[in-house]
């Protein structure tokens, strides 16, 4: 007699992080003055910035607005 197969069972995915309302509209502003391309929350290393022509970046919540305010002093 055959041993009966059993299934492998995916884990079950993590809940989405969400971006916090203060966050979203530093974020929006920095893209809309050309600062980043794109953004996204990481629950481990907080907010993953794209640049035109530069590598992605990770930057700290707590550290995110003085980040964002110091990229816009440079350009």
């Amino acid at each position: 007699m055959r041993a009966k197969r059993t299934k492998n069972v995916l884990p079950a995915l993590p809940d989405p992080v969400e971006c916090l309302t203060s966050d979203r509209a530093v974020l929006t502003d920095a893209y809309k003055a050309g600062l980043i391309v794109a953004w996204k929350r990481d629950a481990g290393r907080g907010y993953r910035l794209t640049f035109a022509g530069r590598p992605d970046e990770y930057v700290e919540v707590a550290k995110l607005t003085r980040y964002l305010e110091k990229l816009n002093g440079a350009c």
